[in-house]
């Protein structure tokens, strides 16, 4: 499996990177939980994905932090 790294741009839409829920303004945060995922997550599953803030593109599957 391809593991994605924090400089690689987003798959959708080529944008510089994808930023960790704790990255996210409190802006960028209410509009990542309006989001369609965010009715298949908790809270505490969303706050491991990570977000393009240009087209809301959402990282599901996340390696694991070591």
């Amino acid at each position: 499996m391809e593991t994605y790294q924090p400089t690689d741009p987003c798959p959708q839409c080529s944008y510089h990177r994808l930023r960790a829920y704790h990255e996210l303004t409190d802006a960028e945060k209410l509009l990542a939980n309006c989001q369609p995922a965010s009715a298949d997550f908790t809270l505490a599953e969303r706050k491991k994905h990570r977000f393009c803030t240009r087209c809301w593109y959402e990282e599901f599957a996340r390696a694991t932090d070591a």
